[in-house]
């Protein structure tokens, strides 16, 4: 359809006229930046185990995506598949009283994999990560009352990661590797209170990125890590339709950043059977600041967002025990990044609070690790948005497990 039939079409439709579509369309794109901002830091079993708090350890294949300077500490070949399966609840009340909204509960799993290799009596070590740093997945009820700001909401980023370290000496190590990002969003949102109708965007993008990483082991009880994962920009393009019925449809593009994350972290090691980390990640959220909207439906929107830079705080323990056993135990805090006045319930954003606990066995060439991490109970109060029906409370819960398999050639 070229542009002016659809303009055409739309300035027909009775029940919307151009302004209540630009005023969804700015609804929208905070929508979009929020799921596309969802970091998903559980990127292996053993890490999510001790609480992400891994920086400093990073002694298996995922350090390409923890720390890829750990990557000198593995001798060999070695090939490891990981899986992380999240089961969350959201609900929300809203601020005038009324039944209690459920958004849909299903199982999202993401699937990892990782390669190391490290050529005998070499300094360098070699990786290959696929994994997915960022996703989203959520439905709520197409007669919720703030159907206009959020129905679904699905993202799938992927980042393929080759990566190489140099040990410098026994001391020291340094890591580096490329980020190639491929990102496809699926959004969808109501155009009226009433069902029956639908805003959809569709598109995709291709980004690079980088990672790098430090570690320092100035003694055999003390070692230090230091990761940068840079930012980089998704430039999404595809298509929006609008759905009355008729449906009308076009081409549209919008640019989001992704932010930089930097983790610091210390492993103490006061005997051989025993690994405790404490460390701290920075997501730098406050870059997000507006995006543009363009459509051959609409002339450019420009929506501010304004959110702030969050927090992780990390604490990890790993009890090695006989016959190649260990378990581990970790917290995480994370803390919220988005203000009441850029809030969407596709993805109702709060601190939380998470444990979890995890088990594994070496026997000769195989490896494996399971995990159980639990996400408390989360409440969120939400006054003042830009769209009132909204506002309300908002809580949420999540459990999750992730196992991990390795061998070592």
């Amino acid at each position: 359809m070229n542009t002016p039939s659809i303009r055409s079409s739309v300035s027909q439709l009775p029940a919307l006229n151009s302004q209540l579509i630009v005023a969804f369309l700015a609804a929208m794109v905070p929508a979009l930046g929020l799921a596309n901002g969802t970091r998903l830091p559980n990127q292996n079993a053993e890490a999510t185990a001790r609480g992400n708090a891994f920086v400093a350890t990073a002694d298996n294949p995922s350090a390409i995506y923890y720390n890829p300077a750990g990557l000198t500490q593995l001798p060999g070949l070695q090939i490891q598949s990981d899986s992380y399966a999240i089961l969350a609840s959201y609900d929300y009340t809203p601020a005038g009283g009324g039944p209690t909204v459920k958004a849909d509960r299903s199982v999202a799993v993401v699937p990892q994999l990782y390669v190391s290799f490290t050529p005998e009596n070499s300094p360098l070590s070699y990786g290959l990560g696929v994994y997915s740093p960022f996703g989203q997945s959520s439905e709520w009820p197409d007669n919720s009352g703030f159907r206009t700001v959020a129905t679904r909401n699905e993202i799938i980023f992927i980042t393929v990661a080759p990566t190489i370290a140099w040990k410098i000496c026994d001391q020291l190590s340094v890591g580096a590797g490329l980020q190639i990002n491929r990102v496809e969003a699926d959004l969808r949102r109501g155009l009226s209170p009433f069902p029956g109708d639908q805003f959809k965007f569709e598109g995709d993008d291709t980004s690079l990125g980088y990672n790098l990483g430090v570690m320092w082991k100035p003694s055999e009880r003390h070692v230090f890590g230091l990761n940068y994962q840079s930012r980089s920009t998704s430039h999404f393009k595809g298509d929006v339709s609008l759905t009355f019925p008729p449906t009308v449809s076009g081409p549209a593009s919008v640019d989001l950043p992704f932010p930089d994350i930097i983790t610091l972290g210390y492993s103490w090691r006061p005997t051989p059977q025993w690994n405790l980390e404490v460390a701290v990640d920075r997501t730098n959220w406050d870059l997000v600041n507006t995006a543009v909207l363009t459509s051959t439906l609409l002339p450019p929107q420009t929506i501010p967002f304004e959110w702030e830079a969050s927090y992780y705080y990390l604490f990890g323990v790993t009890r090695y025990l006989a016959d190649g056993w260990r378990v581990s135990a970790g917290y995480c805090y994370s803390g919220n990044s988005v203000p009441d006045a850029t809030f969407n319930p596709a993805v109702p954003d709060m601190s939380r609070h998470l444990a979890s606990v995890g088990v594994g066995r070496t026997f000769g060439s195989v490896s494996c690790f399971f995990t159980y991490q639990h996400g408390f109970k989360a409440s969120r109060t939400v006054q003042s948005t830009p769209a009132a029906i909204t506002d309300g409370t908002y809580e949420s819960a999540m459990d999750a497990v992730s196992l991990s398999f390795r061998y070592a050639f």
